[in-house]
Formats: structure tokens, sequence, C-alpha cells
């Protein structure tokens, strides 16, 4: 195990010392170390609910025999900074999540690595993070949010976006678009729509870098967890 540099011998014992401080054990370190990784954040629906997959996943590296190493890394959400100064943080961001990743995996030498990601830098970056560490690995989807209902009908943050425009134009009153506003995101998940997230995921299936079917299932669902 690339691990075993880091974790065995004698002359390793500082940074088993460090590594026990942190809950581990004997037991725990004879293990693969296997990285567990997240883009967490509470600034969008996207990756809002990652942190509680995460756990999920720990628990199941257990089961299979490793010992899960969590680490969180960022994400800029498109949807939010659109049409902003802050839009321009987007592409840069891709970067910054795919160096963090290899960064921390490479570092600590772990040998492997599961990455939850849920919108549309934070999935080609953890694909790109993958390839260039060249350990074994997974990238794992959040999935796309539940649809709201207005007037009676399933809406997305798409129909928001034209309801502006409806707006602009005229046709949608300032307490309509509100009434949208309020309702078109109820909760968790990447945007219901085949945007970016939603293309990337599908693509990962067929990269074989996530497994068969698993990207579909949206955020919320009781069978995500």
């Amino acid at each position: 195990m690339r691990s075993d540099l880091l974790k065995k011998g004698p002359s390793r014992a500082p940074a088993r010392a460090m590594l026990k401080a942190t809950g581990l054990t004997d037991a725990d370190l004879e293990r693969p170390l296997l990285a567990v990784v997240h883009s967490f954040t509470d600034v969008m629906p996207c990756n809002l609910h990652l942190r509680g997959l995460a756990d999920r996943v720990k628990e199941g590296v257990r089961a299979a025999g490793g010992t899960p190493i969590e680490f969180g890394t960022i994400a800029v959400s498109d949807g939010v900074t659109m049409g902003t100064e802050g839009m321009r943080a987007s592409l840069i961001s891709r970067e910054v999540i795919a160096d963090s990743i290899e960064l921390v995996v490479m570092g600590h030498l772990l040998d492997g690595a599961v990455v939850i990601v849920g919108c549309d830098k934070t999935i080609p970056a953890a694909a790109m993070a993958l390839a260039r560490l060249d350990v074994p690995g997974l990238v794992l989807y959040g999935g796309p949010i539940a649809p709201g209902r207005f007037a009676g009908h399933d809406v997305t943050i798409q129909d928001v976006f034209e309801a502006v425009g409806s707006h602009a134009a005229g046709g949608m009153s300032d307490g309509e678009l509100l009434a949208l506003e309020n309702v078109a995101c109820p909760g968790a998940g990447a945007c219901g729509g085949q945007f970016t997230a939603n293309t990337m995921a599908t693509a990962l299936t067929f990269f074989v870098l996530s497994p068969l079917g698993a990207n579909d299932v949206s955020a919320t669902a009781p069978k995500k967890g």
C-alpha cells in the first residue's frame, strides 16, 4: 500500500501519533487509507447534502475493509453567481478543486479516493484529479434536485430564468415571480435540466468513473443514501 510509507516502521511513530489523535487505531492503520472527498457547501443546493452522503460512503469504506480519510474541497455556483462578477470565479474553481484533491491524496499517500460532487465544475474537477493521481477511485454524483410545483405543474430553475424575461416584458407581476422563485428549488440537488452537472454526471458513467445507475438517482430520493 502507498500509505505504508506514511504509517509503517519505527521512524513513522510521530505520524502515527498524530493520526491516532484523530481517533484512528492501530487496526485502522493496518488497512488501506481511502480518501472520501466532498464539495459540501451551504451556498447552493447542488452540494448541500454531500456531507451526509460522505458519512454513508465512510460506512461503506469501513465495511469493505478500508479506513476512510474525509476532507472537503470548494465549490462555486454557476447558477447563483451568473450575471455577476462572481461568475468569473467559476471556471477557475475547477482547477482549484482538482488541484486540492490531488494535493491531499498525493501529500498523504492515500491508497484511493471516492469523490462526491454535485455541480458544474466539481464533477469534471473530480475526474481530472483521479486521472492525474492514477489511484483506484470513484466519482459519485449528488444527484439532481426534485421539481418544484407552481400553478399546478412541475417547475425547475429554468422556469425561473424564463420568468425573469417574462417579467421584464410585462407578462408576469412581481408577486408571481416571487411565488415561482419560492417554490422552484425545493431542496438539495443540482439544477433540474440537462445542463452541465447532469450532462457531466452521465459522461462519468460512460467513462466508468461512476457506478452504472448511481448518478441517475435524485438527490433527495430515499435510495440515494
